[in-house]
């Protein structure tokens, strides 16, 4: 937490694959897991923490060879479960993962406006398929993803935490999604 001079809430931490993302929406509404082991924080407590719209967000990722690679975005927050949970992202965006969250150069992998999805929810813009059914955790999928940081543990069937930086979970240590108010 001590990172760009600390301050940070985790939201999201994968560190040992040991608890499945592969959840509800009541599980991801209200939160799951420990804080110093795999959790998500839950979606009514971001919303809460970041509906005044002024917070960052700060993801790493943690690769198998131990070097860490990290996307930084100015703007953060995430609506309420009656607007789906919406997230809205804001540059400018800057590390070394690259920002595949809001201009991964393709309007259908875009995630600003995207409501959350789970396996009994189904909010993406995929007519007829639930991409949070189909890759086994929630998420803010557009037409699925090219960011994920959800998946299975199970590297092979764990595909693009990062794209295009970090396309198998077969390279991945670790995740974090971290907030902090401006």
């Amino acid at each position: 937490m001590e990172t760009m001079d600390g301050g940070w809430t985790a939201i999201q931490k994968r560190i040992d694959g040991s608890l499945s993302f592969d959840r509800n929406w009541t599980d991801y509404k209200n939160g799951f897991g420990e804080p110093e082991q795999d959790v998500w924080i839950g979606n009514d407590v971001i919303h809460q923490l970041t509906k005044k719209g002024n917070s960052s967000l700060y993801v790493s990722i943690t690769l198998v060879n131990g070097s860490r690679l990290y996307e930084l975005y100015d703007r953060f927050s995430v609506s309420n479960e009656t607007e789906k949970y919406q997230l809205f992202l804001a540059g400018p965006a800057t590390g070394t993962l690259g920002d595949s969250m809001l201009n991964p150069g393709y309007s259908w992998k875009n995630l600003y406006g995207m409501s959350f999805t789970t396996q009994d929810r189904d909010n993406d813009r995929l007519s007829g398929y639930n991409c949070a059914a189909d890759t086994l955790g929630g998420w803010w999928f557009n037409e699925c993803h090219w960011v994920f940081l959800n998946g299975p543990w199970s590297p092979a069937s764990w595909w693009g935490p990062w794209y295009p930086t970090v396309t198998s979970g077969l390279s991945v240590r670790k995740t974090m999604m971290m907030i902090k108010r401006h």
